[in-house]
């Protein structure tokens, strides 16, 4: 028996295991785990961090007990446990985790036996608001969970080895986690199309936003909030709201995760965005001003795309060489670099009379913020 959950992830290897549907329920089924709460399922490509987040705050301001179960982390996994406000500590996580089977969890891949550990942890709050991980319908946060409501953020591509090779696909594996009640957030009309006819099979209860309320800008005015926040968090009000209640923004507190448009300096920003969605809400965010990029990504993130895209703003590229087994090899970043005409060189140290901004994956942005004075 491992008494360290840690110790227990590390022997899981990659976070998502070989595809297999029916493990997740099964294995849900053998821990006995059974919530009370009223859940909630985020759902999408980007943005499904904050909308959680922005939702468990509000709840949290009317007084509920709630947890928040998000994914991936940057620094530690305590981030991706969110009660009441703060995250779970480690000694809470662990205390936890041992009194789950290991056998039965021995079966379970690296995502599988976190969504388990969040359900433990959160099966007896109000609300209990569950991140999916790549997936939707074969996600095993739908497969354990009947939830009451899901929400929708900006669907795009990415992950196309599992979910899909164009946007109808991959909107398709998404959507059919549907809940019986719905929300779906700012999404092209090919995506609403799909929307409302699983609506319609499911006989689900779909509600599609069209519009932000002033409040919301207001509140991301007052906050410095990039305008894609406006979206995510007019998506969470838009579920309080279905839950039956209404927010005082004036006194919400501020968003509490890092790394989403986050200004760490005068001069840095930090951004998760590591697919071609979240590259176009940085380049709405960034379009009259010229910046240095530090740059790094997964092969599988069509970095030549998203390059492609930012070049406008990218006065230079930095490298910031990290250690992953998904990198993109250096001599094919470079050569992508090349073939855009993108100058570039390896990242070394920030100047006070530059602007910086780091993305490209959430590994990046870790290794970044590990050495950052």
């Amino acid at each position: 028996m491992v008494n360290d959950l840690e110790e227990f992830l590390e022997s899981k290897g990659a976070e998502y295991a070989p595809f297999n549907p029916k493990r997740a329920p099964k294995l849900f089924q053998a821990l006995k785990l059974n919530p009370t709460c009223i859940s909630i399922q985020i759902l999408g490509t980007n943005g499904k961090g904050s909308t959680g987040r922005f939702l468990a705050l509000m709840l949290r301001q009317k007084g509920f007990n709630v947890g928040h179960f998000t994914s991936p982390h940057l620094l530690n996994l305590t981030e991706r446990f969110w009660h009441n406000g703060k995250e779970c500590s480690k000694e809470v996580l662990n205390q936890a985790f041992l009194t789950l089977n290991q056998e039965i969890l021995q079966e379970a891949s690296y995502f599988e036996v976190l969504t388990f550990l969040a359900i433990k942890l959160f099966g007896d709050c109000d609300y209990m608001i569950l991140e999916a991980g790549l997936g939707g319908e074969y996600d095993s946060t739908t497969t354990c969970v009947k939830f009451d409501l899901s929400l929708f953020t900006a669907i795009s591509l990415e992950h196309q080895e599992f979910l899909g090779e164009t946007l109808e696909e991959i909107a398709q594996t998404k959507l059919k986690a549907m809940a019986k009640k719905a929300i779906l957030g700012f999404n092209p009309q090919s995506v609403i199309k799909i929307a409302q006819n699983i609506a319609k099979q499911k006989h689900c209860r779909l509600k599609i936003l069209k519009t932000i309320p002033s409040k919301i800008w207001l509140y991301c005015r007052k906050h410095s909030y990039p305008s894609y926040q406006a979206e995510n968090l007019a998506l969470a009000f838009e579920g309080l709201k279905t839950l039956g209640y209404d927010c005082d923004f004036k006194s919400l507190d501020a968003l509490d995760l890092q790394g989403r448009m986050q200004k760490i300096a005068p001069n840095v920003w930090v951004d998760v965005a590591h697919n071609l969605g979240g590259a176009q809400k940085i380049f709405h965010q960034f379009s009259q001003m010229q910046l240095i990029l530090v740059y790094n990504s997964f092969f599988d993130k069509n970095p030549k795309a998203i390059l492609g895209l930012l070049k406008p703003l990218v006065k230079r590229v930095e490298i910031l060489n990290i250690n992953h087994k998904r990198l993109i090899k250096k001599e094919e970043l470079e050569q992508i670099l090349k073939s855009l005409q993108i100058p570039y060189c390896d990242f070394k140290q920030i100047q006070e009379d530059e602007k910086y901004l780091v993305c490209g994956s959430f590994s990046v942005v870790a290794e970044f913020l590990k050495g950052f004075k």
